[in-house]
């Protein structure tokens, strides 16, 4: 027979160890368990480097719309190929000279195109190589990078690029619609998913990086923003928090619902390769969830979360001073899983009554380290100002940022974590 002694320590050990998984695995809820103090300072770009020389032209701005006239921004990419390299790329003419004054829509459209990739030192900003690839499509761009590979995506093609830059495989995706194939990366590099850029519904492409197999493919209706891990996929329902039942593809390329149902409650769903779509957690209106590793799930709010894939939230924390997102970049995960950044922007120049829309300013760095505790660190940006469209890329240890910013690349070397971090991943208690 057990006595009440035995039975007292005997609960007394099962809540201990209940505590002690709770903390290992960081499952705790509050915003003041398991978070570090934040800190504010400053930092300066380590290098800054004019890349305009080396592009040679001017890069060719986007069509938008059905006139066929230039009037978008150009499109430009920036990746880590490794922790020493950079790659930039930019769409140009070929042989076609820089103008001394540029001339929307005068662009001699049957001047071929080329996709100008240039590599840097990440430690100088030395530009170490430039290469050109033909391309018929001013969307050109890398869609994905891990291990030193990295893949292009030009038109419907993909191509997979050794260190070295010999190509390793060449596969062509289907054509799709007016605006193509819109790549989703996760942050390990090693997947990559291809859905239609109009957001309708249509088929999905998974497609491993380093191969360029295909793994899997299906049909699917996307409803709200879409982000991947290396063997998952999340999205936001009820995006705006309405039914969609029309999405119209507008004059500035962006596919926007124009005719709405009832009112809806927006949630985040997830499905594997082989599953179907789960609700893990109620969300809010036009949310965009985005894996920082392939175990949590990051939600930006007025608070902020960090959820697991089976929606325990295990961080949350008030947004509070910190400036808005910058445009077009939200989450910076590194490949390590370990860190994310969120770049914060600041508008500016913003004349309602004129129909002036203004220009970001980067204002912040908002550091995220993934271990035991969640710690977070708020950097503000110094050096000259940087400002309206920007692309960002982290190393693959999280401890340097890339900024291009029209056409100059400079870097940022970002405080270390406060204290050790590990990946944070569920435990039981034996």
């Amino acid at each position: 027979m057990v006595s009440r002694t035995q039975i007292s320590l005997t609960r007394s050990f099962l809540i201990s160890c209940v505590i002690t998984c709770l903390i290992i695995s960081g499952t705790a809820s509050s915003s003041k368990t398991g978070i570090a103090p934040k800190s504010s300072q400053k930092a300066a770009p380590k290098w800054r480097t004019d890349l305009g020389a080396v592009i040679g032209s001017d890069p060719v701005r986007l069509i938008l719309g059905y006139r066929g006239e230039p009037q978008g921004r150009p499109q430009s990419s920036l990746w880590f190929i490794d922790s020493n390299r950079l790659l930039a790329t930019f769409v140009t003419r070929e042989n076609e000279a820089r103008p001394e004054l540029s001339e929307r829509g005068k662009l001699d459209s049957s001047i071929p195109l080329r996709l100008c990739g240039i590599f840097l030192d990440v430690n100088t900003g030395a530009i170490t190589n430039t290469t050109k690839w033909p391309t018929e499509s001013r969307r050109s761009r890398i869609v994905g990078v891990h291990d030193g590979k990295f893949v292009t995506l030009r038109q419907s093609v993909l191509t997979l690029y050794s260190d070295n830059l010999s190509v390793v495989k060449e596969v062509t995706l289907p054509p799709l619609g007016l605006l193509g194939w819109l790549p989703h990366t996760s942050p390990s590099g090693k997947t990559i998913l291809f859905s239609s850029a109009e957001l309708r519904k249509g088929p999905w492409i998974w497609v491993e990086t380093d191969t360029l197999k295909i793994l899997s493919t299906w049909e699917d209706d996307p409803s709200g923003y879409v982000t991947i891990s290396d063997d998952s996929i999340a999205t936001s329902t009820c995006l705006s928090g309405f039914t969609c039942i029309k999405n119209v593809v507008t004059a500035n390329e962006a596919s926007v619902c124009m005719v709405t149902g009832p009112k809806c409650e927006p949630r985040i769903q997830i499905r594997g390769l082989s599953t179907d779509w789960k609700t893990i957690a109620v969300g809010e209106p036009n949310l965009s969830p985005h894996f920082v590793n392939d175990d949590l799930i990051f939600l930006p709010g007025d608070t902020d979360k960090l959820i697991r894939t089976d929606g325990t939230v295990i961080f949350r924390e008030p947004r509070g001073s910190a400036s808005g997102e910058c445009w077009g970049t939200s989450v910076l995960p590194s490949a390590n899983g370990l860190r994310f950044v969120i770049p914060s922007c600041q508008g500016k120049g913003a004349v309602p009554s004129l129909d002036i829309s203004g220009h970001s300013v980067l204002k912040q760095f908002r550091i995220f380290d993934i271990g035991t505790q969640i710690q977070t660190q708020l950097v503000d940006v110094g050096g000259k100002k940087i400002q309206d469209e920007m692309q960002f890329a982290i190393s693959p240890d999280g401890s340097k940022l890339a900024i291009l910013s029209n056409e100059f690349v400079q870097v940022f070397e970002l405080p270390p974590a406060s204290g050790p971090r590990q990946s944070l991943k569920r435990r039981a208690c034996d």
